[in-house]
This record gives structure tokens, sequence and C-alpha cells, in this order.
């Protein structure tokens, strides 16, 4: 197995062990157990790594997208704002949950390794 396999897997939302059962039981709670292989995941604990790589990953696209609207955009302010901010928000939120699931994978693989050495 590659040391990404497991990342891939659970960008995914698979389990990191076997890739085929589903990691997540909703928008972002962990299942306990993977319903293949058994791989139990309630010792993962992911806290805020997958929230704050999400915003370092977007925060170099929406700035950019904010100043060159800010500054181009013909509608007032207090429109364009709301509507970017909706944007941003549901962008964020819809990249989260793949995040988290690579995020997960990566402890898992971590775990994996330390467990063998």
């Amino acid at each position: 197995m590659s040391d990404f396999t497991p990342i891939i897997r659970g960008l995914q939302r698979k389990c990191p062990a076997c890739g085929e059962g589903k990691l997540f039981q909703g928008y972002l709670k962990l299942v306990p157990e993977c319903a293949e292989c058994g791989q139990a995941f309630s010792h993962e604990r992911a806290a805020d790594g997958p929230a704050w790589l999400t915003v370092l990953m977007l925060g170099p696209i929406f700035a950019p997208i904010i100043f060159i609207t800010a500054m181009t955009a013909k509608a007032p302010i207090w429109v364009i704002f709301p509507l970017l901010g909706l944007f941003m928000l549901s962008t964020a939120l819809s990249v989260l949950a793949f995040v988290k699931g690579g995020w997960i994978g990566a402890l898992w693989r971590m775990d994996q390794r330390q467990a063998s050495d």
C-alpha cells in the first residue's frame, strides 16, 4: 500500500483501511467502525485540523475574488458582500467533508506506521 492510499481513500470519504466502507454517517460524523472490514474509528480525533486546512486552501482563492469583485462590481457593496459570503460559506462547507476524510486517512496511516515500528 502506498503512503498516500489511505489519504486518497479518505478524500473519497471511504474507509482508509479497505477503501470499501463509508467513513461518515452523515455530514461530518465518523462511523464507529467500517461496515466492510471492521476498522474502528472511535479513537480518531480530527479536532480543528480539517477546518484549518480548508481555510488555508481556500483563503488564497477567496482573497483575490473579494478584492476584484469589490473593485469592479457595479452593484452596491451591501449586495455584493452577502452574496460573496454565501458563496464562500457554501464552498468551504462542501470542501470540508472531503478534507476531513483525507485528514482521517492521514491520521490512520500514521497510526499504522507507529504500530508497525
